[in-house]
């Protein structure tokens, strides 16, 4: 006589060999130890690949192909050692679907935006001739830091006024630094924090986070950049959907943080509004 567990046990075998005997059929153009890979993950993987006009799709799909199974069989693999299982990996996957959502829910709202009309276009090219008429690629020498965890430990370069006066008190902070050289486009650097820079003597380093450091900056070189017309409206229009796009997830957040209900353990809680201290910023 089988007892209840053995039942269960010879169900759960017979369902998994049922899967890795699964074929791929319909909707489905291959099957990896019984996990399915869609037409439309082939699809969008293939979107997302940029295929150059004129590549012969069936040898790019077959490749893209091999690469979502390669994909597959490597997570498959981290589940077999319990990766999934791990608060980290719990973390990142909450972080990533966040994003993912975020990002598809205002693909879908933005769609139905209003397009800036040519007098908003014009008008936004005229206020910021840094990014088009005016724009310029800026050479750079640079001296590269690791933040420090006490930002009050560089109040001392305050007193710098060169490249060689940041270099000489950084050795004397004991802080290492690494000289290097870099290229600024003009269009990139917010209109209010270009213009102080651009106001500044020819020898005073300014300071711009990168990459996870932090780089002094001396301008020693300037590039203009020519753009056409076309070009220019092209860029303007771009520019100002994310600046419409951005406001608009701003106004949103700050809706749907009026209607929710939020609860901090103690010691979490962002600090009363006019205490001094900056508000949590919604990323």
């Amino acid at each position: 006589m089988f007892r209840r567990g053995t039942l269960i046990a010879a169900s759960s075998l017979a369902l998994l060999a049922a899967g890795c005997d699964r074929k791929p059929t319909g909707q489905s153009v291959a099957v990896v130890n019984g996990d399915e890979i869609s037409i439309g993950e082939l699809n969008a993987e293939l979107q997302q690949a940029n295929v150059p006009q004129g590549a012969d799709q069936k040898a790019v799909r077959a490749q893209l192909l091999q690469n979502i199974i390669s994909r597959r069989l490597l997570a498959q693999d981290a589940r077999k050692n319990g990766v999934d299982k791990t608060p980290e990996f719990l973390s990142r996957q909450r972080r990533l679907t966040d994003e993912l959502l975020i990002a598809m829910n205002a693909e879908r709202q933005n769609g139905s935006q209003k397009l800036p009309d040519q007098k908003a276009i014009d008008q936004f090219i005229a206020a910021n001739p840094q990014a088009f008429a005016q724009r310029q690629v800026l050479a750079l020498q640079q001296i590269a830091i690791d933040p420090p965890s006490d930002p009050k430990s560089l109040e001392p370069l305050k007193d710098a006024h060169s490249l060689d006066a940041v270099a000489a008190a950084l050795t004397k902070l004991n802080i290492p630094f690494t000289r290097t050289s870099g290229r600024l486009d003009t269009a990139s650097v917010p209109p209010e924090v270009l213009k102080r820079i651009l106001a500044l003597p020819s020898t005073e380093p300014f300071v711009l986070p990168a990459g996870g450091k932090l780089f002094a900056n001396v301008i020693v070189g300037r590039e203009p950049v020519a753009m056409s017309a076309d070009d220019m409206r092209k860029a303007a229009l771009g520019a100002l959907r994310k600046q419409n796009e951005d406001k608009s997830l701003n106004d949103q957040v700050k809706q749907l943080r009026s209607t929710a209900k939020i609860e901090y353990q103690p010691g979490y809680a962002p600090p009363p509004t006019g205490s001094g201290a900056p508000a949590a910023a919604a990323k």
